[in-house]
């Protein structure tokens, strides 16, 4: 198409919008490269036309009369110029008339000429007219598609919905004879996004003109504004930042920065300076047009969050819309709505009076003056209007503003709370009627008026109280309005604080402390200094015991607020926290002070209570409310003193401030609060019968009736074991009040007790009345499970979903739970699919429930053994999770970060054990960790895959970062330990053990690390005291399976096997610790003197020390095969743990018989071939292969090992296989590579006396006899002496080094040991005695 056809449409774009001023600009623009081309002066003038510039619209129309195309337009165009002049010249008109008639009745009139005479008289407001000249271009040239779309604009913005939905037709013509015209393509687009709401296929369009004319703004503008409707903010944004960088000055894209900055992101910081922007931008590009001014700020002032610098701006653009025409009532009644935001009443009602003179009718005028009037304090005025709007709106339809305005006038006159409720109800209800029928645009934030909404909201939540009793699910209904209306009013306006807020203060209310959390971080987010929202979350932190987070929260609204010090919540708050940290004298001091706040002081003096409600006082603001406690904040003051007396053992003080608190609230709604917690003052001191009897003089029809009632019932069964009056009393409370709620109640207390089959009737008699009620549904199920009668709640569950249940998802969700546990995986895979087996669809709820399906799906996988497709489960899972945190409000049913958090846990499991892929791994860990901040789990399970990674320093880091935090503390410091025993840094290593075994001694998982630990730093002595501070910590220390285990593993390394041996052998069948305590004793009686097994340097020494008594050692080790066959027997089976065949084969080999031996290697072999690197069954082949007589087959399985980094979980093994091939390298002669191993031994195992008596026999070899003694002397030291043989060696080679003494000393110490051990008084003791000389 050519270059003025899109012109045109540029022009007839801005024309439709009225927007007359960019006209002219885009025609001056053009006419700068095209000059004198008449359609763009044609159109110039047609600009200052509107624009009231008649004269020189004349001016330039007399150029065009000659024009053959503008035969028709151009006296058109000039007769409607006369008409809008000041001076209307009939003559002129006369003669344009007459040349009129002549031209319209010529048979050579052009289609071009018909056309543009149509458009002119479109855009001039006469559709008739502008129909036939279309109409006439088509029996001109029935070719053109350019009269067929102009027809369809016409029906398109008739207003009729019937005219409107032929245009259709005409569109669809044009586009047969052109596909890419564009004002064709401008009405299909516009056609689906209003008559058809097809606003994906409307989108499509707009891409389409987009790459078709890529300088055609208008499609950009319409795409954004089609982004907005399907509330994608994010192409919203980034479209607008597209249109800004072709137009800076676009008016559009700048608005839609601003709404996106208000909307999205609280509008604090930036809002004012590009409303500053717009307005300074208006001023350039139209500053005529006061209707454009007027409807920019109409939507801002209503997203303001009355923030007073985005109402300035607003006001600004009022105003000039205000300056350029007084006369429209309409600039009156907004400029009068940002006053009363402001807090100017005054100022608000003379611009309301204004609007009202201008326009008696004026409904928006009437509605401001009465509001006026109501926060004026002229209640009779204000009710006679709204008598008269009552009576007109029973002919006329109700009006949500007027509703409204009813409930603040009841209760700022009369007080009148019932009233109030109703009324507000129906103002709730009529507006969210305007919320529902229309899509998001600059309209919409105008009708639905977010403002307004919060308005109501803040009106309910006067309401509610916040003292968290039971007898709130009387406010339920209240509360899930609020709750509805709020998440209306985050969804269209997610980045609103005070709604955040006050969804965030009703969630708390309803009971849902993680959406509260959830919400408040929102808010906190968008905006650091909201000190209420600080505050609030102080109050979540406190509801949960975590008072370090609430005191922080509390310094944060502080440090943002000074005011808060004197509101009595942050007093109580704070008080409550000290109370929990144990810092009791600041928590009374702190009371003390909430005490003597002058608004608390005014309330407990003598009738001063009387002047306060539950609510805040009508006629208060907020700010005045807020510095006023409720009842029930004076109450807790009250409560929270007695509390703190009381621990602090001050009873008189503690008694008086009970008395004192009776007499305050005697009579008031919060009486019954202070009884019951009389009440429980007497059952602290045991006095149990005056307890329930204070307890039983709360009356039904007072407060709390049902916080007593549940506290009896505790009593009851706690203290006197009374199940029947447990029961009685929620009985009493579903007869007082017969809800679901208290159905529940009287369910679970059955349940509590034991009796399910009666649970399960209350259940269902609720169930009957509440058909639709899940949580009935659930519970029933439920209690069925506890009865054991599985196939009973199997039925009741598939009858259940046979009848058609709307709440179908849940049962199905708990059946296949059930068959899960039963390990019935094919049913309750079945039952899962069934479930996932539905349409896509975008609701919340449907997304959670498939999401909680698929992470079901993925367990059944799991207990399959289907690991690719539990990771496929778990990942479908995640992307539905994942959906729901990108919605703009909470879920109200779950927590989904927390799901995400334990998603993608189970993935990073799965993508650790069983594809082996740690970086995979580590990725889900952190993302756990990011949706979840505190979950242990996935912290412990990161900081295991860096140590086993050896990546120190990120484990360091992390177990850092969780031991500040406090998250599991007890882990991290036992993974700090042993990382710092990894990294050689012994020391630090038994500090933080003993650090953790200080703090709890009976924590003996980190004392039989630290066994080990000090085994391995040679320092196992000083363990021993532990043993006795576990006994101090606690009497029944010694019957604690942990215990005895710890004290094998003690007396194991001590060399006591005998001990050892009757300390395991206590623990060995515990849950805990009995399949260690199994593979200690199973190692002990196969190997009770440590030897290496096939090692053969030694051998000769090691065979004299055995020569006495060679038969009864032979039983002796058989008998130890046996014992350790049986125990082997003992350890799990199904599945049989790589650790339990790898003993059985040394079992085999222990039997020295050949056959065994082969089929031993034969099965660590097996091993190998999958684990290739499984040190443990290096080592038994290697001992099989020594054992064979086979050294190089035994040496080259060692090589493999020979340079692997050392690790605590193979940290034994290994060394074992470095002390075989030592002996192996010896027995060749190759004594430096035996010592390299010998030392990499000892630097990780520092009491390995095998490598120092290695050691000592190397140097003995090369006749180094001093430095032989000493490895000798460190291996007899770490045996504690009682192994003959080093002690035999070490005396040796004391007299080899002429250290007679030293060698007299230790052959007593043997004889002493071994009375007959051969050959050491004749070759050693009685030469070393030869040598001496007496003096």
């Amino acid at each position: 198409m050519s270059t003025l056809e899109e012109d045109q449409a540029v022009i007839n774009y801005y024309l439709r919008r009225e927007l007359y001023q960019h006209v002219l600009s885009y025609c001056d623009a053009k006419l700068k490269k095209k000059l004198a081309e008449p359609t763009l002066m044609f159109w110039r003038a047609f600009a200052l036309i509107k624009q009231e510039k008649a004269t020189e619209a004349i001016r330039d129309l007399e150029q065009l009369q000659e024009k053959r195309d503008m035969v028709l337009a151009y006296p058109l165009a000039a007769i409607y110029a006369h008409e809008n002049c000041k001076l209307v010249d009939r003559e002129a008109i006369d003669e344009l008339q007459a040349k009129l008639t002549i031209a319209s009745s010529t048979t050579t009139i052009t289609e071009r000429a018909n056309v543009l005479a149509g458009l002119l008289h479109l855009h001039a407001g006469r559709p008739d007219l502008a129909k036939e000249q279309f109409k006439a271009a088509i029996r001109t040239n029935a070719n053109l598609a350019q009269a067929y779309v102009y027809l369809g604009w016409i029906e398109l913005t008739s207003g009729s919905e019937s005219t409107a939905i032929k245009s259709s037709a005409w569109f669809d013509k044009a586009l047969d004879k052109n596909p890419r015209e564009i004002e064709a393509m401008m009405g299909r687009m516009y056609y689906l996004r209003k008559q058809r709401r097809q606003l994906s296929a409307a989108v499509d369009i707009a891409t389409q003109l987009v790459v078709y004319y890529q300088q055609f703004i208008p499609a950009y503008v319409e795409r954004m504004t089609l982004f907005l409707e399907l509330a994608s903010w994010d192409q919203v944004l980034e479209s607008a930042q597209q249109v800004l960088a072709m137009s800076p000055d676009n008016i559009d894209a700048l608005c839609m920065v601003t709404l996106n900055e208000v909307c999205r992101e609280g509008g604090a910081k930036m809002a004012p300076s590009y409303l500053a922007t717009l307005y300074q931008t208006l001023l350039r590009v139209e500053p005529r047009n006061d209707r454009l001014f007027y409807s920019v700020a109409r939507p801002f002032i209503r997203l303001a969050n009355r923030q007073l610098a985005v109402l300035d701006q607003c006001q600004k653009l009022i105003e000039k819309a205000v300056s350029l025409k007084s006369s429209n009532s309409d600039y009156h009644n907004e400029l009068g709505l940002v006053m009363f935001l402001q807090g100017q009443t005054g100022r608000a009602r003379e611009c309301y009076n204004a609007a009202a003179s201008l326009d008696a009718h004026n409904v928006r005028a009437l509605e401001g003056i009465i509001r006026c009037q109501i926060f004026a304090g002229e209640y009779e005025a204000a009710q006679e209007q709204l008598d008269i709007f009552n009576e007109l709106q029973k002919s006329m339809g109700r009006s949500a503003e007027i509703a409204y305005l009813n409930s603040v006038l009841v209760w700022k006159k009369r007080s009148d709370s019932h009233k109030r409720l109703q009324y507000l109800k129906e103002a709730v209800e009529l507006q969210l009627l305007v919320v529902n029928s229309k899509s998001l645009s600059f309209e919409y934030y105008v009708d639905v008026n977010p403002d307004f909404l919060l308005d109501i909201v803040k009106d309910y939540m006067e309401h509610c109280v916040t003292d968290g009793s039971r007898d709130n699910m009387a406010l339920q209904p209240v509360l899930r309005i609020v709750q509805d209306l709020l998440q209306v009013i985050c969804r269209i306006v997610p980045g609103s604080t005070e709604s955040l807020y006050y969804l965030a203060k009703a969630k708390m209310l309803l009971g849902d402390k993680i959406a509260t959390e959830i919400a408040l971080s929102s808010c906190i987010r968008l905006n650091e200094s909201n000190s209420k929202a600080h505050l609030l979350m102080a109050e979540v932190h406190m509801s949960n015991d975590s008072f370090k987070p609430a005191i922080a929260s509390l310094e944060m609204a502080l440090s943002y607020d000074f005011e808060i010090r004197h509101k009595p919540v942050f007093h109580l708050l704070k008080a409550r926290a000290l109370k929990l940290q144990g810092s009791f004298d600041e928590a009374l001091s702190v009371l003390k002070t909430a005490m003597t706040l002058p608004a608390v002081r005014e309330l407990t003096k003598t009738g001063g209570i009387a002047k306060l409600g539950s609510g805040t006082l009508a006629g208060q603001t907020q700010a005045e409310s807020d510095k006023v406690p409720t009842l029930a904040q004076l109450a807790s003051l009250y409560l929270e003193m007695v509390d703190v007396y009381t621990k602090q053992k001050s009873t008189h003080d503690a008694t008086r401030a009970m008395q004192e608190a009776l007499r305050v609230f005697t009579g008031t709604p919060e009486e019954p609060r202070i009884i019951i917690a009389n009440a429980e003052t007497s059952i602290a001191k045991g006095d149990i019968e005056t307890g329930l009897n204070i307890l039983g003089s709360v009356r039904p029809d007072q407060p709390y009736y049902l916080d007593a009632k549940s506290r009896m019932a505790d009593v009851y069964l706690k203290y006197k074991n009374d199940r029947k009056s447990y029961a009685r009393c929620y009985s009493e409370i579903v007869e007082r009040h017969p809800t679901v709620e208290s159905c529940l109640l009287l369910g679970d207390a059955y349940m509590n007790i034991q009796e399910p089959e009666q649970a399960i009737s209350v259940y269902q008699s609720a169930l009957t009345a509440n058909p639709d009620n899940s949580a009935l549904a659930r519970k029933i199920g439920k209690a069925l499970l506890k009865t054991h009668d599985y196939n009973r709640a199997i039925a009741y569950y598939e009858a259940a979903l046979e009848s058609g249940s709307s709440i179908a998802l849940s049962l199905r969700l708990d059946l296949a739970e059930l068959l899960m546990k039963l390990k019935r995986y094919e049913e309750a895979e079945r039952a899962i699919i069934a479930a996932l087996d539905h349409p896509a669809v975008d609701e919340k709820n449907v997304i959670l429930m498939d999401a909680k399906f698929h992470s079901l799906m993925a367990q059944v996988y799991k207990g399959t053994g289907k690991q690719d497709k539990a990771f496929n489960s778990y990942m479908s899972a995640r992307e539905g999770l994942q959906r729901l945190l990108t919605g703009d409000a909470p879920s109200e049913e779950a927590n989904p970060p927390a799901m995400l958090a334990n998603v993608c846990f189970e993935l990073a499991e799965i993508a650790q054990s069983s594809m082996k892929d740690l970086e995979r791994a580590i990725s889900f860990y952190n993302e756990a960790i990011q949706h979840d901040s505190t979950q242990r789990k996935a912290m412990i399970s990161l900081a295991e895959v860096f140590l086993k990674k050896n990546d120190h320093q990120s484990a360091q880091t992390h177990l850092s970062s969780m031991l500040k935090a406090d998250i599991a503390s007890d882990d991290a410091t036992l993974m700090m330990a042993d990382l710092m025993f990894r990294k050689g840094t012994y020391q630090q290593a038994m500090f933080h053990f003993k650090q953790l075994l200080d703090k709890n001694p009976l924590h003996f998982e980190a004392l039989a690390k630290l066994i080990d630990l000090a085994r391995r730093n040679a320092t196992l002595e000083e363990v021993e005291g532990m043993f006795g501070a576990a006994e101090r910590a606690s009497k029944k220390a010694k019957m604690n399976p942990g215990y005895h285990y710890c004290r094998g593993l003690f007396h194991r390394h001590m060399n006591n096997t005998e001990e050892a041996l009757k300390e395991f052998l206590v623990c060995r069948r515990d849950a805990v610790w009995g399949e260690r305590a199994l593979h200690n004793l199973i190692e002990l009686y196969l190997n009770p003197d440590n030897e290496i097994f096939g090692g053969e340097a030694m051998e000769v020494a090691a065979a004299d020390s055995k020569s006495k008594g060679k038969d009864g050692q032979g039983e002796t080790e058989l008998l130890g095969i046996l014992t350790a066959d049986k125990l082997i027997k003992e350890l799990p089976q199904n599945p049989k743990s790589l650790k339990t065949q790898v003993l059985e084969c040394h079992a085999l080999m222990a039997t020295r018989q050949k056959a065994e031996i082969e089929r031993a290697i034969a099965i660590l072999m097996d091993i190998l071939n999958v684990e290739r690197d499984y040190v443990p069954a290096i080592y038994g082949t290697s001992v099989g292969f020594m054992l064979l007589k086979q050294p190089p087959r035994a040496r080259n399985q060692l090589k493999r090992v020979s340079k692997t980094e050392w690790t605590s979980d193979t940290g034994d093994d290994l060394e074992r296989c470095w002390l075989l091939l030592a002996d192996i390298y010896i027995q060749g002669g190759k004594y430096d590579l035996a010592t390299d191993l010998l030392k990499r031994v000892t630097a990780a195992n520092k009491s390995s006396a095998k490598a120092h008596e290695y050691l000592g026999f190397i140097m003995e070899k090369e006749s180094a006899y001093k430095d032989a003694a000493e490895h000798y002397a460190m291996a007899w030291k770490l045996e504690h002496e009682t192994n003959a043989a080093t002690g035999f060696k070490l005396a040796f080679n004391y007299l080899k080094a002429k250290r007679f003494v030293d060698a007299i000393d230790v052959c007593h110490k043997v004889i002493a040991r071994v009375p007959e051990y051969p050959k050491i008084e004749k070759e050693i003791l009685d030469k070393a005695r030869s040598h001496l000389r007496c003096p």
